[in-house]
């Protein structure tokens, strides 16, 4: 089975890394390779001082690879951001990925809205290829709409598209 790429968008604070943590722990149960990417908006930074790495990679290394028995990180610095289509080169075997950003790509996407956070729905924006919304208020312009907490019926319908 190819992998299957869903985004989860949404204004800031509307709960999309709680949702992605919460399908990647129902995912899971099922008997899914799960895989996640966070895409962030600002520059990070994942290594610190006293470690090796970070001397490593502060003393001109372009790239650190981070390697264990049971785990791997690399650190790069980067021109440009990688195109998500090369990041999702990266998830070979995985079942399904859940990715958290990239409003814009062209992958299905749930989107998160809670009403406390008072934003316009990105789907009313414009935004494209959005296949349900995970919401805490009932809206009647799109169909489907799923309580945010129901994990259950969100995880089922990942699992369904990713059938097609």
């Amino acid at each position: 089975m190819k992998p299957y790429f869903i985004g989860v968008v949404g204004h800031s604070g509307s709960g999309k890394t709680t949702l992605i943590v919460k399908l990647i722990e129902e995912l899971s149960k099922k008997g899914y390779t799960v895989g996640a990417v966070k895409h962030d908006a600002h520059s990070f930074e994942i290594d610190y001082p006293g470690k090796d790495s970070y001397r490593f990679k502060h003393s001109g290394a372009k790239r650190v690879v981070l390697s264990a028995k049971d785990k791997l990180a690399m650190i790069e610095d980067r021109d440009k951001e990688k195109p998500l289509d090369e990041i999702k080169n990266m998830f070979s075997d995985c079942d399904i990925v859940l990715i958290e950003g990239y409003k814009l790509a062209d992958i299905d996407k749930i989107e998160v809205h809670r009403k406390q956070t008072n934003y316009e729905y990105l789907v009313e924006k414009g935004i494209e290829n959005i296949v349900m919304i995970a919401s805490d208020e009932k809206i009647d312009f799109f169909k489907p709409v799923c309580d945010i907490d129901d994990i259950n019926s969100i995880a089922s319908f990942i699992e369904e598209l990713a059938k097609r």
